[in-house]
């Protein structure tokens, strides 16, 4: 791989990094040609990505290397259709913003 990228935040995940940018990068350069077919919610580096974050979550939640709280920021910034279940379900209403 190209000795050009972005390190991941945790060293033993870099590799994992590496491999998902690689294949982002060669579908982001094929998605914006004008030839290329779109499937629509057909995402080809989904898995190396769920495997990625996998990897930096779990050190984040064993290491806290910046003392941060995964389902604060989570719920503060991306506010995903699961957290909004999980606030109607122990009967609090999302925050507005």
């Amino acid at each position: 791989m190209s000795g050009r990228h972005m390190s991941s935040i945790f060293p033993e995940c870099d590799q994992l990094k590496q491999i998902y940018d690689k294949c982002f990068t060669e579908f982001f350069q094929k998605f914006i040609t004008p030839n290329y077919r779109h499937q629509y919610a057909v995402n080809p580096c989904e898995r190396l990505h769920d495997v990625y974050k996998r990897c930096v979550e779990e050190r984040l939640a064993t290491q806290q290397p910046f003392e941060i709280d995964l389902d604060e920021i989570r719920k503060e910034y991306l506010n995903s259709d699961e957290d909004k279940l999980k606030e109607r379900q122990n009967g609090t209403e999302p925050e507005q913003k």
